[in-house]
């Protein structure tokens, strides 16, 4: 009788432990591992940007149902890094990103963001994620993708936005008689920092998808600020089968009009969410 009623226990603990190692096999992640079934994408700011300067834009996505703004990362000065916020469930989330010291460095910048991109996989679990720079951003972007050679570190960056970014600098010495900073001596034409990305163009991960977007509103061929020339210098860096090109010719794509511009809006949401 004892056998039978020891056979029994060691049966009945045998299935429990069976049934405990499905629970934990089969049980969802929290909410510190859970994957997420969208890429979000992170909008980045330009030379003496802020938040308005993609407010309207992602305002306008939203209303078209391609994602949905659900977060806010701001860099301090110092680099401290503040978010608040979450991110969708049900579809791609947008994260603006906001640097304090809006004239730093591309150099600092990029640093900025790849503690950015460490902080959402350490602690959101994001594998992948797009980024869109305007201007002084799009340059940021890329270098980040440049700079990264510990990818296991950072999301794996699937999409590229460039908009109006002067990958060959700003030709034009008025511009940088009221417009001053550390930026700015990277914004000039042929500076060092310019240089050095495009002698790290062997860097670039091939797999990526790029889009570069330029305004031309008069002969100039700028967008009163950025030449065609310099917004299209991308092509120095990445391979052509990884690159798209838009240029709108009219009298609202200026530098700043640009992310205001309903056609770059309707560009933007083909290329990331077609």
């Amino acid at each position: 009788m004892r056998k039978r009623k020891l056979s029994f226990t060691l049966f009945m603990c045998v299935i429990l432990s069976f049934l405990v190692l499905l629970a934990f096999v089969y049980a969802k992640p929290t909410d510190s591992t859970k994957q997420h079934e969208h890429t979000p994408t992170l909008f980045v700011h330009g030379y003496k940007g802020g938040p308005r300067s993609f407010e309207t834009m992602l305002n306008r996505l939203e209303k078209k149902q391609l994602g949905e703004k659900t977060m806010v990362i701001h860099v301090a000065s110092n680099g401290k890094i503040a978010t608040s916020g979450d991110l969708a469930e049900k579809h791609p989330s947008f994260i603006q990103v906001i640097f304090q010291n809006d004239r730093a460095t591309i150099a600092q910048q990029t640093q900025w963001m790849e503690n950015i991109l460490h902080q959402l996989k350490e602690v959101y679990n994001i594998r992948q994620v797009n980024l869109v720079g305007h201007s002084m951003g799009g340059l940021t972007a890329t270098n980040v993708i440049l700079h990264n050679t510990k990818k296991n570190t950072i999301p794996t960056i699937k999409k590229l936005v460039v908009i109006a970014s002067p990958f060959k600098g700003i030709d034009s010495p008025n511009y940088f008689l009221v417009n001053t900073g550390e930026a700015a001596v990277d914004l000039k034409t042929r500076s060092e920092a310019l240089k050095k990305m495009i002698a790290n163009k062997e860097k670039f991960d091939p797999t990526i998808d790029v889009l570069a977007i330029a305004g031309v509103i008069d002969q100039t061929g700028t967008d009163g600020i950025v030449s065609l020339i310099s917004a299209m210098g991308i092509e120095e860096i990445v391979n052509e089968d990884q690159l798209q090109r838009e240029i709108f010719n009219d009298n609202k794509a200026t530098h700043s009009g640009l992310h205001e511009h309903t056609g770059v809006d309707q560009k933007i949401g083909s290329f990331l969410w077609k």
